[in-house]
C-alpha cells in the first residue's frame, strides 16, 4: 500500500467523508494483497481485513439510517455477504450498545443483525476513530 492511499483514507476519516463502500473496497484490496504477499502488506493480517469489513458494515448501517432505511434487511441487516467474522461485529455492537450509541439490538439465526442508532454523530465518530486506529496499526 502506498503512502498516498493511506493518506487519502486518513484524510477522508479526518474530513468525515469516508463511506462504507470505500472501506469495503479497502478491505478487499488489503485481503488481495495480503494473500499475494505483496510488498508493503507484511503487517496486514486476516484479522485486520475482518475489522475493516466490520467497519464497512456498521458505517453502511449509518448511511441507511440517514436515508431512513435502517431496517432494510436486504441491504443493511444481513452481515453474511459483507464480512467473514460475525464475532467482530458482535464485539463492536456490544461496545456501541454499552456506550448507548445503539439500542434494541437483535441477532437472528439467518445472519441478520438489527439495531437502532441512538446517537448518529457519536456513532460515526466512534467508527471513524476505530478506522483511524486500524489504519495507523497496519502502517506502523
Amino acid at each position: 500500500m502506498s503512502v498516498k492511499e493511506f493518506t487519502e483514507l486518513l484524510e477522508k476519516v479526518n474530513n468525515d467523508t469516508l463511506t462504507s463502500t470505500e472501506i469495503a473496497a479497502f478491505a478487499g484490496m488489503l485481503q488481495e494483497n495480503m494473500y499475494k504477499r505483496s510488498p508493503g502488506f507484511e503487517n496486514v493480517s486476516k484479522d485486520d481485513v475482518q475489522w475493516f469489513q466490520t467497519y464497512s458494515f456498521v458505517l453502511n448501517k449509518l448511511e441507511l439510517f440517514y436515508k431512513g432505511e435502517i431496517y432494510d434487511i436486504k441491504s443493511g441487516g444481513d452481515w453474511r455477504q459483507a464480512m467473514d467474522d460475525v464475532s467482530k461485529l458482535k464485539l463492536l455492537v456490544d461496545e456501541l450498545e454499552e456506550k448507548k450509541l445503539v439500542n434494541e439490538v437483535a441477532w437472528f439465526i439467518d445472519g441478520i443483525s438489527l439495531y437502532n442508532i441512538t446517537e448518529p454523530e457519536m456513532y460515526k465518530k466512534q467508527i471513524f476513530e476505530k478506522v483511524r486506529a486500524s489504519l495507523e496499526k497496519i502502517m506502523d
